[in-house]
Parts: C-alpha cells; sequence; structure tokens
C-alpha cells in the first residue's frame, strides 16, 4: 500500500503491491492482498492498511520511504506484534487473525509518506 501526501511537489507515486516471501528450496506462497491499493495522508489522523493472508502464517510489514530500501517495522508470529524498533511502538499498531493483518499508522505525518508492503512466511 502506499500513503501518498497530497502535496503536489512530491511527484507521482509508484504503484504498490504485496509479495510473497520465500527462500530457495522452500514451497512458493500466492502474494498476500492489500488493501487499499493507495491512501491520502491526512496529517494527524490514524491511517490503516490491510493485508488478506491465506493463512495463520508469520506476517512482516516493510515500509519504503522515497529514495531508500524497504526497511521492516514488525512481525508478527501470534497475535502481539514484535517491533524492529521500540520506538515504532508509539507511531505503528497491528492486528492480525488468521486471515488477515491490519497496520494503522497513528498521527499520521507527512513523514509517514511512502509505501508499505506486507510479506507473509510459514517461517518463524
Amino acid at each position: 500500500m502506499e500513503i501518498t501526501d497530497p502535496a503536489p511537489e512530491l511527484g507521482a507515486s509508484l504503484p504498490t503491491c504485496g509479495f510473497p516471501f520465500s527462500l530457495a528450496g522452500g514451497d512458493a506462497q500466492a502474494a498476500p492482498v492489500q488493501s487499499p491499493a493507495e491512501r491520502t495522508l491526512v496529517a494527524g489522523s490514524s491511517v490503516s492498511m490491510t493485508c488478506q493472508l491465506s493463512s495463520d502464517n508469520t506476517v512482516h510489514w516493510y515500509r519504503q520511504l522515497r529514495g531508500e530500501p524497504p526497511k521492516r517495522i514488525l512481525y508478527m508470529s501470534g497475535y502481539s506484534p514484535t517491533f524492529d524498533k521500540s520506538i515504532d511502538r508509539m507511531k505503528f499498531q497491528a492486528q492480525k487473525n488468521p486471515s488477515n493483518c491490519v497496520l494503522t499508522i497513528k498521527k499520521a505525518t507527512q513523514r509517514d509518506t511512502g509505501t508499505y508492503y506486507c510479506i507473509f512466511s510459514s517461517l518463524k
């Protein structure tokens, strides 16, 4: 999912899609479905995005800011998120059930503009 800022100076945005996590020799998995595909950022509001899963797997959420590689925010192998950076606990909230995982950005700012990916795996 892509979070865009309505400011015209940021230019066009790239399309976003989820993709499966797989390792050589592992089983291929269907790509998760993310929705909505794009949201417009409203400063101070919460923004939520959903990743539909095919089973109760480990879910990873990544954020890619303009000009940077994707960086993992968190993963969930159960129903509680494990954050890569403890400070992200204040910014993000995640909820998961066997069929989907919802990532919420709390009190969005222009710095949150970017592309967000969900990835799932059967590895823990």
